[in-house]
């Protein structure tokens, strides 16, 4: 990371001390391991849906017995929501194989190859610590936090 983007993030908010921010994005850029951005990858999608995800019930069906009385609340929906608030969800990555393959039509276009895993970011204020297994440190990261 540049000078010039430690400077640009550390204008970014002002309700901390700058010099303070400075010194810890300074550091971050030097050990990636102390930055709260996280680049994760996991063997396939539904390793990360089982480690990023939790299921939430969010519709009951309340019932009410008219013997007893007994009001009885079943559940009937659920959903699969981030158990973190800032994920970016990138997937496949794919990279250029330096081979040119040829569509019906004749156009001309790089072949491609899939890297192995299913891959996510993650922006939290600190390194989560459950996630550092699955944790790398990509020399050229295809997508990350602006």
């Amino acid at each position: 990371m540049s000078e010039q983007q430690l400077d640009d993030m550390s204008e970014m908010t002002d309700d901390f001390d700058p010099a303070l921010s400075g010194e810890f994005l300074a550091q971050s850029a030097a050990d990636p391991s102390l930055s709260g951005d996280m680049f994760l990858r996991f063997a396939d999608e539904a390793e990360m849906l089982s480690v990023l995800f939790h299921v939430v019930l969010t519709e009951w069906e309340t019932t009410t017995d008219e013997e007893t009385g007994e009001v009885t609340k079943t559940p009937i929906a659920f959903e699969s929501r981030p158990r973190f608030a800032n994920t970016d969800i990138v997937g496949t990555i794919y990279r250029p194989t330096g081979n040119t393959l040829t569509d019906d039509e004749g156009n001309e276009y790089p072949e491609q190859e899939a890297l192995d895993g299913f891959h996510v970011n993650i922006r939290a204020e600190a390194p989560i610590e459950e996630l550092e297994s699955f944790r790398v440190y990509p020399n050229a990261p295809v997508r990350v936090w602006l």
